[in-house]
Order: C-alpha cells, then structure tokens, then sequence
C-alpha cells in the first residue's frame, strides 16, 4: 500500500465514534496483556484536582505528591510505593494531556463504569481487522499501545515515520564575544561563559536515579526504533533506548538536564575579523537521556584601532612627515603590527602617495599574509624665520623663471611633461607659501 493508502487508513480509524475512542483509548495499554477491564479509577480524585482543572495545576499536583511518596524517600514502606505507583499512573494515563482529549476521556470513564467486565474484542471493533486477514497490520500495534486514535503519541509516532529519524543532538548556541584589535591580529585564548542546560548530578543525566527499575519498551519491544515499512525511525516512548524507566530522577524530573551556566575555553585563530563565527562541537546545550550536546556558535566582533585600519587581510596605517623630508627624501620608523619597521621616504614624495610593506599585514585564512600600506601626510609648516623665508624665495624665483624659459622656448611638451611630474607639484606648493607668506608680510 503506497504512502497516500496509508494516510487514508489513518483517518477513517479516525473516523471512530468519540464514544468509542473515548471507551477504549485510555485502557488499552494498561490491559494490553489481559482479556478483560478493570473499573476506572478516578485519577483526579488521586492526584486531589477538579476535573476542570489546568495542566499545570495538575503538573504541580503530581510533582507534590511524587516528591511525598517516592520511594526514595520512604524506604521500605510498600504502602507509599503503591501510592507513588497510583500517583504515576494517574498522571501518565489520560488526564496530562491537552483539555479537549481529557473531556473524551472523561465520557469514555463513564460510559465504562456500566462495562467492567466486558471483554475487550466484543466491544472494541479494530479499524484495521480488514487487513488482518492479508497479513500483518503495520499500524495495529501502535493503535494498541498509544491509547487509541486520539492519542498524541500515535500521531506523533505516525508522523515521524514519513519524516528523518529524530534529532539525536540537543539545541545549539549562539553567543557573541567581543575581541580588541591586537587579540584579533594575534589570536588569543578567551573563556566563554553563557546559560545553558546542563547534566543533572544527581542522576549523571540518565533521567532516572542507578537503582532505578526498568521495563521493556512495549511501542519498540526494545529495539529502540519502530518500522512501518518502507520507513524506520526512532522509538518515541523510549527515545530509542528500549526500555522505559518508571522511578525517574526528581532533581532533573526526568529529563536528565538542569539549568546553569557552561564555561567553555576557546582557541581565538589569528587574523579573524567582525562577524566571523567559531563553531565548538558538542559544547552547547547538553542533551540527557543519551542525547548528544548541541554546538556552540561565537560570533566575533572586533573593535576599531586608532592607528591600523583593517581591509580584509591588509592593513593602512597613515604616517606624517616633514616638508623637507618630503622634498630630500629620508628614512622613516612606521608602526607594524609587530612593532616598528623603517620605511625610506622616496625623494620628491607627494601628499597621500603610499608605499606598499608587503607580507606585513594580517593572515588571510589561507594561511597567507596581508600587506600592510603607508600612506604619507605632508606637515607643511605655519611658520617660517626669515632666513627660511628667504630661501623660499630664492626657490620660487628659479622655479617661475624655469617656467618662463620652458615656456618661451616653445616647449610645450616639455612643460606638459612637467606639469604631470612630481616636481610641478612640489613647486606650486612653494609657490602657494610664498605667496601666503608675501601677502601676510605686505599686510
């Protein structure tokens, strides 16, 4: 039978009556092995809750009562076991579970209360008996032990067939951690501190204390995974590990985690940049029960320098020098990212040119270094003594009168070609002092 087959099976079971589900739902597991029913216990009365009452006031109830009479804590005293095991039962049978499911339970209670001693195959008629007489019904066992069609957990187990198998991690995490500059650069150690779930101590995160008893998985027979051929997946009930455990760890109620925090130490790789992210396996939300810890994910965020300025794996870093350094050429110290390096200035520089200092910046994730680029600011003084005036005088009298020449002999190209060069540029710059130094000396 395809997929479609299947699906339709699954709603005309759901088709039933509510008087029907409702009659057997609740019983068929706990009376799976037996012929005939026993009379309905009224479970709100043992746990001490209305019938209209939340799930959480019923949750609280149990939970109270449980931590009262679990064995555990009344060793050797039967009548208290008997009492945690009715205190069980009545929260795991029918009424922790959604109102409306609860509301056909309770008409289902009444309406057995006349039916003690039916037999269950005369008054339970089996969606699927048609396909008995074919041979094996894959989804019978299911409908006998998750209570019926209604039940959540047959819905729940219907579903994941025609999915993946269940997620065997626990959630992830996401944190964001802060790194200066130079930790950035160099790559550092950093401890990461952040709220996650943690393994329960007081059961090692089994969920379930050592001495706990054990009981065969009835949905999986104990195999831990469930078959609806063609598809296979994880067990639900035992969460695929075949067997159910009754007497579960009270610190942790059974989930075999407890909230906390988590410390993780974290290698920091040289040369990593804002929004870059470190995956740690296995260091997220621990998983109890045999589940595998989540990842964790740090998301970097790198703070600014006010000497470097990062581009990818390359790094530019301004440097000021003087006007005659920029005029007579000279040697420099420019900061690196290992210190300082010298850098000759070449002669006639202009504003703004940038030398290039290769293999001085950062490591690309290649495992290649970056370049570092130094670009040069010109300091053009404010003020000059006389003598120095004087002989920016005397300079800008030779360059207009080498101008003239140029110009007068005709040579035009010559004068292009000197326009485009660096020492036109150096000359307007004089040119422009002296005249800012005539004019004020005028004024």
């Amino acid at each position: 039978m395809g997929r479609l087959g299947w699906l339709r099976l699954a709603s005309r079971s759901v088709a039933l009556r509510s008087g029907e589900v409702a009659e057997q739902g609740s019983k068929w597991i706990r009376h799976s092995t037996r012929q005939h029913s026993s009379p309905e216990k009224d479970y709100y009365k043992i746990l001490g809750v209305p019938k209209d009452a939340s799930q959480e006031e019923i949750k609280k109830a149990f939970h109270s009562l449980a931590k009262k009479y679990h064995p555990d804590t009344n060793r050797g005293n039967t009548a208290a076991k008997r009492t945690f095991q009715e205190i069980r039962d009545a929260y795991e049978a029918n009424i922790a579970r959604p109102f409306e499911e609860r509301a056909l339970f309770d008409r289902g209670s009444e309406t057995n209360s006349t039916k003690s001693g039916m037999d269950f195959d005369g008054a339970y008629q089996d969606p699927f008996s048609g396909f008995h007489k074919q041979g094996h019904n894959p989804f019978a066992e299911f409908y006998r032990q998750n209570n019926g069609p209604f039940s959540s957990k047959f819905y729940k187990i219907f579903s994941e067939v025609f999915e993946h198998d269940i997620d065997a991690h626990a959630d992830d995490i996401e944190v964001e951690v802060n790194l200066s500059f130079r930790d950035a650069v160099k790559g550092c150690m950093k401890q990461v501190s952040f709220s996650a779930k943690n393994l329960c101590d007081s059961c090692d995160g089994r969920g379930y204390l050592a001495n706990a008893k054990m009981y065969v998985c009835p949905s999986c027979r104990g195999a831990g995974r469930v078959t609806i051929h063609p598809f296979t997946s994880i067990c639900t009930s035992c969460r695929g590990f075949g067997k159910v455990i009754k007497d579960y760890c009270l610190t942790c109620k059974g989930s075999g985690v407890v909230d906390g925090m988590k410390y993780v130490n974290v290698t920091i790789p040289a040369g990593v940049d804002s929004g870059d992210t470190i995956h740690v396996a296995e260091a997220g939300h621990s998983g109890g029960q045999g589940t595998l810890p989540g990842s964790l994910y740090i998301k970097l965020q790198v703070a600014s320098d006010p000497v470097f300025v990062r581009d990818g794996a390359d790094i530019h870093v301004d440097k000021k020098i003087s006007f005659t350094q920029a005029m007579l050429g000279g040697k420099v110290e420019v900061p690196t990212l290992d210190g300082t390096a010298e850098v000759k200035i070449p002669k006639g520089v202009q504003p703004g040119q940038v030398i290039v200092l290769r293999g001085k910046g950062l490591p690309n994730q290649a495992g290649y270094l970056g370049d570092q680029h130094v670009r040069f600011r010109i300091h053009f003084p404010s003020m000059v003594n006389e003598r120095q005036r004087s002989l920016l005088e005397e300079f800008a009298v030779e360059e207009a009168t080498k101008e003239q020449s140029s110009f007068a002999a005709g040579n035009w190209w010559e004068l292009v070609e000197n326009m485009k060069g660096q020492t036109f540029l150096l000359g307007l710059g004089f040119l422009v002092l002296v005249h800012l130094l005539l004019t004020k000396t005028v004024s």
